[in-house]
């Protein structure tokens, strides 16, 4: 059934009922106000409303110009806050060419699969608390965002891309990879990105920074101080208690050449279930200065407080009976003979902040030296479960580094970016600082043992790049490369017993302190280059096409197996495993993608077909090794075999009606069973579909815009899935849907802006399976399952003077 709609569906986005492509004309008081700003490279024939216009690469040499140009070259400030932003961090699309369609942007495909949200359509698609930019890339071809939280805010959630999840992705911003690979929450509202770009596959050497990025890279463009003066308010609430608040003011330019903003919000909400609450307060400024004629410098600072319980996992079996089991939680009250199941017990609690900065020098027209340093802290506590016992997980990070960039652009339509990007990470992960408690009888926690004492160093990377585009008339060609040099630390294990409870310098610095011998890990390098290369043809009358191939990087995760054995020691000695052994047997996953699409945008119509290929070599996989009494280690010896076909495409079918939408086949494969570190007997997981993937996704939208109103149904169709390697544990697909209002009351306001919203997450109230976590990393059977989100309301006000 899952196929039959999903092949109905595809076959309507390439008929006039698929699309979304009008730019609201702000200027009009007589015209709507639609939820979507779209830009479009021609005048739509069918629209009577203005369309921004913009050359296609054929009539413009120098299209890969606005990719690295800065803002001393271009006006940073074109576009208001309803539309696409040229931001005041001197980050533009990834295409001079790139075109916003039904809230996403539809990139001219100079290399790989690249697509991005608009500023409307984060306002549409990033949930009520417009926290969770993964909550907002959900409309992108390959991608799967899941969760059991309506609005966004919680940490309970995993996004997939093309059959990976979020361990490998690389999660930045302004392209500077700040956020850290464990702990700490999204840093910024929602309000105050601009832009999201996802890229997908092959990505050019500068696009590509993070410490993994085999699954691909999110950027968050940050909606920069505004030229003009104004003020923004924002008041949403809803189901559940939910509530957010939130301001913005921005100074407009200053005589001095300053601009600046500053922004804070608040938002809560109880949990569906029941048990707990989560809350986030933020804080941000941006702030923009030009020195003279070459000299333009940008700072940003956020901060970010993050409390809440986490939504609890089903087990397999209960998933087979949803309707029992749909609001099974954590327990509200206590009860000693389940007394780790408390939800009070169960809670994740993060302060963040981070500051970075663009200081960008014009050398010479069309020269620029750019120079972007940045700093992210995180200061967290994870508590969980352990049998009858709770887990307390300090996550402290810090991460300090930089990128030093030469951009230049010549009259022979060659653009040359050559950078060097430099990171420090204090860990975690592995995990320092694991302590134990025992729960008494009346509820309260009482220290009982350090589970994991160790003292690991920094994290170090070191990767020069450079990347060359070359115009040709309308083939445009591009390649690059990026040298990854991962400095992994030197870690030291202790023995916990008698460390009595404190912080982790305490127990470091205790008398009696005594290392593991077999639990010492040596320091290395783990070196990588990271070639890509595309190239672009452009046939005249809105047709192009384009074939890209780049190779990603998936660092190492020894987290698990440094807890696993300290935990274990004895059953892997007995085998002649120590930790050293059991790091070694992992490395990083090396991704070799390639994508080909075909684009035609012409007449209001958007259609972007492609297929993609990848192979995936030292795939790191959990596995139960019953050699060694079933304990579970990752191994670094899977292969893996992705294709499949994408299909975005957009229709404006007239003044009033929009729609948009993407659609999905694909297959992700294990190229043969997976061996043992003991030499047992391999895991059957040939042919096998990858945890967690689905073979089919659709997703599609449609705007209506009546006077002042606009109606904006979201539907998503999401084919089965499996919980397990062997795939033995069938997870049922499903179709949801969502619905989106809003008025428009600015005029009679007398205001910039004024609007009235109301959404409706889960339409239908289905009842499915959202997120299951672990996924391409898990070969065992005991993955865990969360439902999707029940019927949630929720309301917004906005205005701005």
């Amino acid at each position: 059934m899952i196929k039959k709609k999903l092949v109905l569906s595809s076959a309507l986005l390439l008929v006039p009922i698929a699309a979304l492509a009008q730019e609201a004309d702000t200027g009009s008081a007589e015209k709507p106000l639609p939820p979507v700003t779209v830009f479009s490279d021609k005048q739509a024939e069918p629209a009577k409303q203005k369309v921004t216009k913009k050359k296609s690469a054929s009539k413009n040499a120098n299209s890969a110009k606005t990719q690295n140009q800065s803002p001393s070259d271009l006006d940073s400030s074109i576009g208001d806050a309803n539309g696409l932003q040229l931001d005041s961090q001197g980050v533009f699309p990834p295409s001079v060419t790139a075109q916003t369609v039904g809230g996403v942007i539809v990139s001219d495909p100079t290399l790989g699969r690249v697509s991005s949200v608009s500023r409307e359509g984060l306002n549409i698609l990033g949930g009520g608390a417009q926290t969770s930019f993964y909550q907002a890339a959900d409309i992108i071809p390959s991608v799967n965002y899941e969760s059991p939280d309506p609005f966004g805010l919680s940490n309970t959630r995993n996004i997939n891309i093309g059959g990976k999840g979020d361990f490998h992705l690389s999660r930045n911003i302004n392209g500077l990879p700040i956020m850290g690979i464990v702990g700490g929450a999204d840093l910024y509202d929602l309000e105050n990105i601009s832009r999201l770009d996802v890229y997908r596959g092959p990505m050019p050497a500068d696009r590509s920074l993070g410490v993994s990025n085999a699954s691909g890279v999110i950027d968050q463009i940050i909606l920069g101080p505004q030229a003009k003066a104004s003020a923004f308010a924002e008041e949403s609430f809803g189901s559940w208690n939910f509530n957010k608040t939130f301001a913005r003011v921005d100074s407009g330019l200053l005589s001095t050449g300053t601009q600046f903003f500053i922004s804070g919000s608040t938002a809560s909400a109880d949990k569906w279930t029941g048990a707990g609450d989560e809350s986030r307060d933020n804080f941000a400024i941006g702030v923009s200065q030009r020195v003279g004629e070459d000299l333009k410098v940008d700072v940003n600072a956020v901060y970010s407080k993050f409390d809440g319980n986490p939504y609890k996992a089903l087990t397999y079996a209960q998933t087979k009976n949803l309707s029992q089991n749909y609001g099974l939680d954590y327990d509200q009250t206590f009860n000693f003979a389940t007394r780790a199941n408390y939800y009070k017990f169960n809670r994740v609690s993060s302060e963040d902040y981070a500051v970075f900065a663009n200081i960008d020098y014009r050398l010479a027209e069309g020269q620029h030296l750019v120079f972007k340093p940045y700093y992210w802290n995180n200061d967290g506590e994870q508590w969980s479960a352990a049998g009858n016992q709770i887990q307390k997980w300090r996550q402290q990070n810090d991460n300090l580094g930089g990128v030093l960039e030469y951009d230049g652009h010549f009259a022979t339509g060659t653009d040359v970016a050559v950078g060097y990007w430099w990171q420090s990470l204090a860990p975690p992960p592995p995990p320092t600082d694991q302590r134990r408690f025992n729960i008494t009888s009346s509820g309260e926690l009482t220290f009982a043992n350090w589970n994991t004492i160790a003292n690991i160093d920094n994290f170090v990377i070191n990767s020069p790049y450079a990347q060359v585009t070359q115009s040709l008339g309308s083939v445009t060609v591009t390649g690059g490369v990026r040298y990854m040099n991962l400095g992994a630390p030197e870690m030291r294990y202790y023995m916990t017993a008698g460390v009595p409870n404190g912080t982790l310098d305490d127990a470091l610095s205790y008398p009696g302190l005594k290392e593991y011998a077999d639990a010492r890990v040596a320091a290395r390098d783990y070196n990588e280059f990271l070639p890509n290369f595309g190239i672009t043809k452009d046939f005249g009358g809105g047709w192009s096409t384009n074939f890209a191939y780049g190779r990603n990087f998936g660092r190492p995760d020894w987290g698990p197996q440094a807890s696993n054995y300290i935990s274990n020691r004895a059953a892997f000695q007995s085998k002649g495993i120590d930790l050293q052994d059991l790091v070694d047997n992992v490395r990083p996953e090396i991704a070799d993608q390639f994508s080909a699409q075909l684009r035609y945008s012409n007449h209001g119509l958007t259609v972007v077909p492609g297929v993609f290929y990848a192979l995936h070599d030292y795939k790191q996989v959990k596995i139960n090794d019953p050699a060694v009494n079933n304990l579970a280690y990752y191994v670094g010896t899977g292969s893996s075999t992705e294709y499949g076909a994408e299909l975005q495409a957009s229709y404006n079918l007239g003044s009033q009606l929009f729609a948009f939408g993407s659609a999905t086949l694909s297959s992700e494969t294990f190229d043969s069973d997976t061996r043992t570190l003991s030499g047992g007997v391999p895991i059957s997981t040939k042919g096998k579909q990858i945890p967690n993937t689905p073979r089919s996704m659709f997703k599609a939208g449609v705007t209506y815009t009546w006077y002042n109103f606009a109606f904006t149904p979201v539907v998503r169709i999401i084919g089965e899935r499996y919980g397990d390697a062997q795939n033995l544990n069938k997870v049922a697909g499903y179709t949801a849907a969502d619905f989106n209002f809003a008025y428009n009351i600015r005029q009679k306001a007398g205001l910039d802006e004024a609007t009235l919203k109301f959404s409706v997450v889960n339409v239908f109230d289905k009842k499915y399976i959202s997120q299951i976590s672990p996924n391409d990393t898990d070969l065992s059977s005991d993955a865990q399952y969360y439902v999707g989100a029940p019927r949630t309301f929720i309301g917004t006000v906005a205005i701005k003077f």
